[in-house]
């Protein structure tokens, strides 16, 4: 028999599903076993004062899954093979509260718990992030309205290649061999979601619980998380003026059996350092006479002011040991989730094996999307201008930070990247100064990440206009109390 049965005629949910739903609901409770019969529609129909259509529509429902079936001249039942559940033997069952039960702790280790950017407040000296409102929106919406009309809507809309649209990669590879000296066809790269997706593959494949992996004792918090995950264990190599100390990681090479190294020689992070060629040098010696994988994490270098770029490590012998990997997410967004991976061909085919297991594809539209940028050469300018748009508030903040904080600080002007590694003096308090600016409206990273050692963060400026900057200067030097 039927029970208490209530159509709410304000609710969203269309009169069937109510219906349906509670019926459902009442066959599971036990309330109604197989077998029973059910009203006729048009009983049903009257007795909730409801249009006989939806009660059809709600039986014709449920006989479709199976929970109730017409018999010709006879009536409407429930099914008969379903599972007996007397409504008392499941009363009997439950718990006292009709509260869920709780799911299955999952154990997740506490470093798994990051707090979040914040991106509302109106002003940000934030972690080194491009400013979305030099994106070419006329030109990426043009690309993006062009990869989803133009050639076969079959083959351009269906599943791709896990490693990425080729001529996509191969309109980057040239771009890495003209800007970066990398001589790469289309089958040594592989197109992830941006360098985390990258150096989550990497270590998918290469590393075993236990493995050992060298990291600069200032480095990219979610890669050493990212590690740890894995199962590898961190050994921390020193960090100088000329950034990862190679004389250190030897030291280390020489003490432990290390799977893997994980650096950022060209502005490195968070310190924004570039590692001089004598360095670099060294190291890929180190690697190739250890057989150590290296992982070169070049997350910005199209934005190097220098009159002479950088080249990166990839650009030298390796003997295949060495990936590199870089995004578009500073090129044009984070929002954006484009990057590439750069390896030996028979590595990449094999990580592009793992990332169809965790990742189909990539996302086709906007990978013919960046290709048409690429093609008109969108990109490349939208790069160069962003550039000098960047340098120069590099030195607004420069400035700013000189004649508002003074002494309170000490930074170096980066040669490249979007923030300004920043120390201040050991008795200001980081913690209480940017929950004191977050109350201001201006949101800049404490620090804690780094360790109380250096008392010290990443003020971005890439995304602010020079009118923002000193506002934000203003801010901060109002809640470090100066």
């Amino acid at each position: 028999m039927l029970k208490n049965l209530i159509i709410d005629r304000d609710a969203p949910l269309p009169h069937y599903r109510q219906l349906s739903d509670q019926i459902i609901d009442q066959i599971q409770q036990g309330y109604l076993l197989s077998g029973a019969r059910l009203p006729s529609t048009r009983q049903l129909s009257k007795q909730l004062g409801i249009h006989r259509k939806s009660v059809v529509h709600a039986y014709e429902a449920l006989a479709l899954q199976d929970w109730i079936y017409t018999a010709t001249g006879r009536g409407t039942f429930v099914s008969d093979d379903l599972p007996e559940t007397g409504a008392e033997q499941l009363l009997t069952s439950l718990p006292e509260t009709n509260a869920p039960s709780p799911p299955a702790e999952l154990h997740l280790p506490e470093y798994m718990t990051m707090a979040e950017s914040v991106t509302h407040l109106p002003y940000h000296l934030d972690d080194g992030l491009p400013d979305p409102r030099l994106i070419p929106f006329v030109e990426l919406e043009r690309a993006w309205k062009s990869a989803l009309r133009r050639g076969n809507q079959y083959h351009r809309l269906g599943y791709a290649s896990p490693q990425g649209i080729r001529p996509l990669r191969e309109a980057i590879a040239g771009y890495l061999s003209k800007t970066r000296g990398l001589m790469v066809t289309a089958d040594h790269i592989l197109l992830t979601r941006g360098v985390t997706h990258a150096f989550h593959l990497t270590l998918t494949a290469l590393l075993k619980p236990g493995d050992k992996v060298i990291v600069p004792e200032l480095n990219w918090a979610n890669g050493n998380n990212a590690i740890r995950f894995h199962g590898g264990e961190i050994l921390q190599a020193r960090i100088d003026e000329k950034g990862l100390d190679t004389e250190h990681v030897a030291e280390l090479m020489a003490t432990h059996k290390v799977r893997m190294i994980y650096l950022t020689p060209h502005h490195q992070y968070p310190t924004t350092l570039i590692m001089p060629a004598a360095r670099r040098i060294q190291l890929l010696e180190l690697a190739r006479a250890n057989g150590v994988y290296v992982f070169e994490d070049d997350y910005d270098f199209d934005f190097h002011y220098g009159n002479v770029p950088i080249m990166p490590l990839a650009s030298a012998r390796h003997d295949g040991l060495l990936l590199y990997a870089g995004s578009f997410t500073k090129a044009i967004s984070p929002a954006f989730r484009v990057g590439y991976m750069v390896g030996n061909p028979a590595l990449i085919d094999e990580l592009t094996k793992i990332r169809r297991i965790v990742d189909r594809q990539g996302d086709p539209t906007l990978e013919h999307a960046l290709l048409e940028l690429f093609r008109l050469d969108v990109l490349p300018r939208s790069l160069r201008r962003a550039k000098g748009v960047y340098q120069k508030r590099r030195d607004v903040l420069a400035r700013l930070l000189t004649k508002e904080l003074g002494a309170a600080t000490s930074f170096k002007v980066p040669d490249g990247g979007m923030a300004i590694w920043t120390r201040f003096r050991e008795d200001i308090d980081m913690e209480a100064a940017s929950k004191r600016a977050f109350n201001l409206g201006l949101s800049f990273s404490s620090g804690a990440p780094y360790g109380k050692k250096w008392n010290a963060t990443r003020l971005g400026f890439a995304s602010s206009t020079e009118t923002e900057l000193k506002e934000a200067v203003r801010i901060l030097k109002q809640s470090l109390q100066l």
